[in-house]
């Protein structure tokens, strides 16, 4: 099986519920992904940028923990790393304030060599952000030109929609360096407004990209491989759902690179999407942002 990169910001969340914290996890969409391909024995790296303060110390260490590599990730001494708070309503979905501390020059990172086999998952608020375009920019683009697999998640918050008019010519540069773009609704919702699922994949699809459209408990909508499918969720009541589409994004990338760069059949598509739901469904169980040890095992 090829590596697995994950390009994206580095947090600590802390959860609270009823307004009380109930757990600190370190965070971030890449990195909850990587996190999990670690635990499930796929070589993951994270590129990133986190502080050389006590909270950084304490995610290099858990990184290690969680073999997950740190080649590629930039430690900054001029400010801190980030905390996003995050609090759950009552069905257990987050809205986030984060708290940021970035130095004037950030993400000083050169990048791996990448090599056909290889996987990069990417997105978030990371992958259009004005000071760091530059460097995700020829980071995505050196990756799809050696052959790596391109995963875009846009995870693009109603907090940014402000910006969109600089934003959604970003994103949709993203959509046509990926292969693969997975978005949840109402991702796609806040960056196009209110779309049928048809009227999305249309919007994603003029730029050649794989589209998969994630719905939460209403299912996951597909048109891969030339073919149009929906995939039931799993019915669960979730402790969290902190996670739930970083880890969808991981049983993709799990799956996808067990064919050994071969392109997935039709069938293969609808065995990638039901092992992403699993990942996902894992995640929603606890307040980790991660698939836990014991569903890693059974993979």
């Amino acid at each position: 099986m090829g590596r697995i990169f994950g390009l994206g910001e580095t947090v600590l969340d802390v959860i609270f519920k009823e307004n009380q914290p109930v757990a600190g996890k370190p965070g971030g969409s890449a990195f909850n992904a990587l996190v999990s391909l670690g635990r499930a024995g796929h070589e993951a790296f994270l590129i990133s940028e986190i502080g050389e303060d006590r909270v950084g110390e304490n995610i290099v260490s858990f990184l290690k923990e969680n073999h997950v590599k740190t080649d590629w990730l930039h430690r900054f001494k001029a400010g801190k790393t980030p905390v996003a708070l995050a609090f759950l309503d009552n069905e257990n979905n987050a809205t986030y304030q984060v708290y940021k501390d970035f130095p004037e020059v950030r993400f000083q990172v050169s990048g791996p060599d990448f090599k056909p086999g290889d996987i990069l998952l990417f997105g978030s608020f990371f992958a259009v952000s004005p000071g760091l375009r530059p460097q995700v920019v020829r980071l995505l683009k050196k990756a799809r030109e050696q052959g790596a697999f391109l995963i875009y998640d846009p995870n693009f918050r109603k907090n940014h929609s402000h910006g969109l008019k600089i934003y959604r010519p970003l994103i949709e540069e993203n959509f046509s360096l990926a292969h693969l773009v997975r978005g949840s609704d109402e991702d796609f919702k806040t960056i196009y407004g209110d779309l049928s699922i048809e009227a999305m994949f249309n919007k994603v699809r003029q730029f050649d990209s794989e589209v998969i459209i994630t719905a939460n408990s209403g299912g996951v909508h597909c048109l891969v491989g030339g073919e149009k499918f929906f995939q039931p969720a799993q019915n669960i009541t979730p402790v969290s759902t902190i996670g739930a589409g970083d880890n969808f994004n991981a049983g993709m990338a799990h799956g996808i690179s067990k064919l050994n760069n071969a392109t997935p059949t039709p069938s293969q598509w609808k065995d990638i999407v039901r092992n992403a739901i699993s990942f996902s469904t894992d995640v929603c169980l606890s307040f980790d942002n991660y698939i836990s040890h014991e569903f890693a095992v059974s993979l």
